[in-house]
């Protein structure tokens, strides 16, 4: 069997039309009252934001790390030990 990989007019219009759901707020937020000043919340979205952004950097680069490394036999390399554990 032979089946498109690109997808017909009909079904890109399709996807368009497709409205965004959002999922009700989970309990136990903050009250009205409660809520912190805006600029504490901007505050709050930039730091997730930049952490974010970090921790996938970081998760590129020990990947790209791991490919190179699990290819090497055990031994020293030069101030390195490569070796493996046996998983628990």
């Amino acid at each position: 069997m032979v089946r498109s990989v690109v997808a017909s007019a009909a079904l890109i219009a399709d996807q368009a039309e497709t409205a965004i759901v959002e999922a009700p707020n989970p309990a136990g937020l903050e009250e009205v009252g409660e809520i912190p000043p805006v600029e504490q919340i901007e505050v709050a979205a930039r730091e997730y934001e930049r952490a974010a952004d970090q921790a996938r950097r970081t998760d590129r680069g020990e990947r790209a790390a791991k490919k190179v490394l699990d290819q090497l036999p055990a031994g020293t390399y030069g101030t390195w030990r490569v070796f493996r554990t046996p998983s628990r």
